[in-house]
């Protein structure tokens, strides 16, 4: 009998990638990677690779815990995921890693920017915005375990010293800045003030290439000055940083 190229291992649901509308998806072997197949009725079919290793996948699966939810859900379940994500009641796990947005705005032009951010993009959120964002934050979790400001360029927002203040006056396990360390690297001072919201609190630097042509690709601009200092400057004040890498195909 003929015989598909691939080994059927499981059923889910995903999102179309053009319409973003919810479809059946097939979990599928094939040639030693893992692969969802989709399709929309709109947009026909699409294969999306999942993971390179199906030992390891089949793994990773059997983990299991029992659900941790948050105190408060902000939405009702009407439509089911992903529509009324919020969190919704229906969501199995609360939030272990929560990003505010402060910014939409840049003081780069990365051609590999999901949120399109940029230096005349978007808006700043206001101070009470970002205050009820991390309120709302806090009264779901309690206690969250992280929280990462972020945006856009959270360091360029004119109030960002009063949101980092802000962030470190709440009951935030963990507190991370998303960065891309071009103020860190031109204001020593900039540093040293970041390291008084220590400790409990990290930089997540982004930090993609020493090659000015791969910095070209990705960053629309010669970084690599700018990178040296910012690790140089973080070490001089002895702040905890993640170094953060954007890959690419090609």
């Amino acid at each position: 009998m003929p015989v598909r190229k691939y080994t059927y291992y499981d059923f889910t649901l995903s999102l179309c990638p053009e319409c973003l509308k919810r479809v059946d998806a097939k979990i599928v072997f094939e040639n030693g990677n893992v692969y969802m197949l989709k399709r929309c009725r709109e947009h026909g079919n699409s294969k999306v690779l999942i993971a390179d290793d199906i030992e390891y996948y089949k793994n990773i699966r059997n983990y299991n815990k029992p659900s941790e939810t948050p105190y408060v859900f902000n939405t009702k379940t009407d439509y089911g995921c992903p529509y009324d994500c919020g969190l919704c009641p229906d969501h199995e796990q609360h939030s272990c890693l929560t990003v505010v947005e402060v910014t939409d705005r840049c003081n780069l032009t990365c051609p590999t920017c999901y949120a399109g951010s940029s230096p005349t993009y978007g808006r700043h959120r206001t101070l009470d915005e970002v205050k009820v964002m991390l309120d709302t934050i806090v009264r779901n979790e309690k206690e969250p375990d992280v929280v990462q400001i972020s945006g856009g360029e959270p360091t360029i927002h004119p109030q960002f010293w009063e949101i980092m203040d802000y962030a470190k006056s709440l009951p935030i396990r963990h507190l991370m800045l998303n960065t891309n360390g071009i103020k860190i690297a031109k204001d020593i001072a900039f540093a040293e003030r970041l390291k008084t919201y220590s400790p409990n609190f990290e930089i997540y630097l982004q930090f993609d290439s020493f090659e000015n042509s791969v910095l070209q690709e990705l960053r629309g601009a010669d970084l690599n000055h700018i990178r040296a200092q910012a690790i140089a400057n973080l070490n001089a004040v002895n702040l905890s940083t993640t170094l953060v890498v954007t890959l690419q195909k090609g």
